[in-house]
């Protein structure tokens, strides 16, 4: 989620972000009310568009070998510092626990522009190179294509309740 806290840097380049999950829409339903996401949320139960792009199944060394462990534990505490805490909720895992994501730009013709697909649990491109890239070509995600890819969109996002 390190790409929703650039949120509003990612809206003024014209972009709209979106995340693919695996499991079931109620499962992204409740990832987005507890960890108070609003963006879309679609799910891919088969996992068929992190095959599509590339992305692959980590070993237990790039999901929580040692060097892994340090890189995250440091990427935690320089995001989470500032802000008074470092409190990380992870939340529960759901499908297949080995399988890394990545980040793809499509630009509104469906090509993509950018991709970055994860080589271990760390690996995750810094938001400023992303938007950069995303600048370059102001690309918009058509949610309408998103049934062609058989991803199933989880229920809109609704206002958060206490």
């Amino acid at each position: 989620m390190q790409l929703y806290r650039d949120r509003e840097k990612f809206g003024a380049a014209g972009v709209r972000l979106a995340v693919i999950g695996q499991g079931e829409p109620a499962q992204a339903a409740e990832f987005r009310r507890s960890q108070s996401v609003e963006l879309p949320l679609l799910v891919d139960r088969e996992r068929i568009s992190y095959e599509a792009a590339g992305a692959k199944l980590a070993t237990v060394g790039e999901l929580i070998g040692p060097r892994i462990v340090g890189r995250m534990l440091k990427r935690t505490l320089a995001s989470r510092l500032p802000s008074g805490g470092i409190a990380v909720n992870q939340g529960r895992i759901v499908n297949h626990p080995a399988q890394l994501g990545g980040v793809l730009i499509i630009a509104p013709d469906g090509s993509i522009r950018y991709a970055h697909m994860s080589e271990d649990s760390s690996d995750i491109p810094p938001n400023e190179e992303v938007l950069a890239a995303a600048r370059a070509i102001r690309p918009h995600v058509d949610t309408g294509r998103v049934e062609e890819l058989g991803l199933a969109p989880a229920s809109p996002p609704a206002p958060f309740a206490d």
